[in-house]
């Protein structure tokens, strides 16, 4: 490998090696990148139903409409991530005590609470 002073262009074995790679030889690696691309998106790819019992949207949207107040909102998503994490089988009092556990971080951390406020004064 040469060396060279600073600014001048480097040249390197590398770059000659990889010009006088032959073409099948790329195109069978971009094939297996595009291949393994499209694998990776077919299993990351969530069931049509997940995104509908996870998601919150529809309670943004009734609360900028004004059918729910920010409180009501806020007890709606705590309610669904306790539905989520504990399950639909779940003792009522575990889910109970999860909830209220939420309510509390969100009172007690200063961010989380002005959040809630700047939500209740729109």
């Amino acid at each position: 490998m040469k060396i060279s002073r600073p600014g001048s262009p480097q040249t390197s074995g590398l770059a000659e090696g990889l010009s006088s790679a032959s073409p099948s030889k790329g195109k069978g690696f971009a094939a297996k990148l595009d291949n393994a691309s499209a694998k990776a998106s077919v299993s990351h790819a969530k069931p049509a139903g997940a995104a509908k019992s996870t998601a919150v949207s529809d309670i943004g949207t009734d609360l900028k409409a004004g059918r729910i107040s920010p409180q009501v909102a806020i007890d709606k998503v705590i309610d669904r991530i306790v539905a989520r994490q504990l399950g639909i089988h779940a003792a009522p009092a575990a889910k109970e005590q999860i909830g209220a556990a939420l309510r509390e971080r969100l009172a007690d951390d200063p961010l989380l609470a002005a959040k809630v406020r700047a939500l209740s004064e729109e």
